[in-house]
């Protein structure tokens, strides 16, 4: 027999003639449990599964929005792709018929956990995150895009990275041992993070054990698992789920940039707080001594009056015993200056005691009488005891700082 050479375009052509002239792979029915779904401009691409088979479909026309899980039967064609040699299932219209064998086990593990508690009494994640534990199997673009998203306006979250296996047999107890050693380190957030994945690929974040060690975790924990549209079981144990890793860099971001606005303004209302109560002070010590002076002027106005009046009266009633009686108009009026002079005296006594102790809780007027407070090279107050010869201080004084030399110390500072 001989032997016939054929090119792969001829082959594949070949193929694709016998795909089209076999009339049983046209407009039929195909049920399967949606596995993987990814819709884009030009075309919906989905996976269906049955057991341990896969049929990889696409969609050009508009269907309904399919999910993971999803029992679906599709209606169309099996096509044979001459350029990728690659079989396809072309449908152009999809039913749902049920809940797939996964996602119904999905769902039933949920609820059991649900029942026993596991997704209650979660950690609330702290307002401020200065240290976080990552644990991930992969040290690629995905730690890469987490740590930019994190780290895009501040740097002040230290981030230690525990590696561990993400699928396949080992990985459950891998990232059961990393999640309890960071556990125990005391971060204050721990992230849990994947790339995506298929359903098996995510599946060990279905498992049991894993799931009862997020939800026992001491620390507040995130979820970042797969894509945004995946969902496992560990995001429903965490204290919080992110869509994507960089979605949980996003969060703890955020977290922090709300604290630090919310301490700032703080800080800022009390700054404010405290300059209203010292010009409230001060208006009210301007208040107080400017009643002080016109009070003093009146009551001096007053006490000139009468003495005025009170001469004049007697003077004119009493002419002709001015003589007898000028001596004793006399003392009286003196004795009613002394006394007025005297209150006039107090009320300036208690004002200039008020000024002194205003002037007095200054904290530079001791600086401004020649003091110096001397500062070592560590910013610290100098002690005589500790300070040595030839060590440099900082001495700030009222309009300035100086930087000296210790030449010689003395115990007693009179000689």
């Amino acid at each position: 027999m001989r032997e016939r050479t054929l090119t792969v375009a001829q082959l594949n052509e070949y193929v694709k003639g016998v795909f089209e002239d076999e009339l049983v792979l046209h407009d039929l029915q195909v049920e399967g449990e949606v596995y993987e779904c990814k819709q884009t401009a030009a075309a919906l691409f989905v996976t269906l599964r049955e057991r341990d088979s896969l049929l990889h479909c696409v969609c050009f026309a508009h269907v309904d929005a399919l999910a993971l899980g999803d029992k679906v039967v599709l209606k169309g064609s099996v096509t044979f792709h001459e350029r990728s040699g690659r079989v396809s299932f072309v449908f152009s219209s999809a039913r749902k018929t049920g809940e797939g064998d996964l996602l119904a086990a999905f769902n039933a593990r949920k609820d059991k956990l649900a029942r026993e508690g596991v997704f209650e009494h979660k950690k609330p994640l702290p307002s401020l995150i200065r240290s976080l534990a990552v644990i991930t199997g992969e040290t690629g673009v995905v730690i890469h895009d987490f740590m930019q998203t994190l780290h895009r306006t501040r740097t002040f979250t230290d981030v230690c990275v525990y590696t561990a296996a993400v699928q396949g047999k080992t990985a459950t107890g891998d990232l059961i041992a990393q999640l309890r050693t960071a556990d125990g380190k005391g971060y204050d957030v721990i992230v849990l993070m994947r790339g995506g994945g298929s359903s098996d690929d995510l599946s060990v974040f279905n498992d049991e054990d894993l799931v009862r060690a997020v939800a026992a975790c001491a620390t507040p924990t995130v979820s970042a698992i797969g894509h945004e549209t995946d969902f496992t079981l560990c995001d429903f144990a965490a204290s919080e789920r992110a869509g994507t890793p960089s979605m949980a860099g996003e969060i703890v971001s955020r977290r922090n940039e709300t604290f630090f606005g919310s301490l700032s303004c703080a800080a800022f209302a009390l700054r404010s707080a405290a300059d209203a109560a010292l010009a409230r002070q001060t208006e009210r010590l301007q208040r107080c001594t400017a009643a002080l002076s016109y009070k003093s002027e009146v009551k001096w106005e007053r006490v000139r009056s009468r003495v005025a009046w009170a001469a004049e009266t007697l003077a004119s009633r009493m002419h002709g015993l001015l003589a007898q009686k000028y001596a004793a108009v006399t003392a009286y009026a003196n004795a009613i200056s002394a006394q007025t002079d005297n209150a006039a005296a107090v009320r300036a006594d208690k004002l200039a005691r008020a000024t002194a102790l205003l002037e007095s809780n200054n904290p530079l007027r001791i600086l401004s009488l020649g003091y110096a407070k001397l500062y070592g090279a560590d910013g610290c107050p100098v002690a005589f005891s500790k300070v040595k010869t030839g060590e440099q201080v900082r001495a700030v004084l009222a309009d300035g700082t100086i930087v000296a030399q210790v030449k010689e110390k003395k115990a007693d500072f009179r000689r």
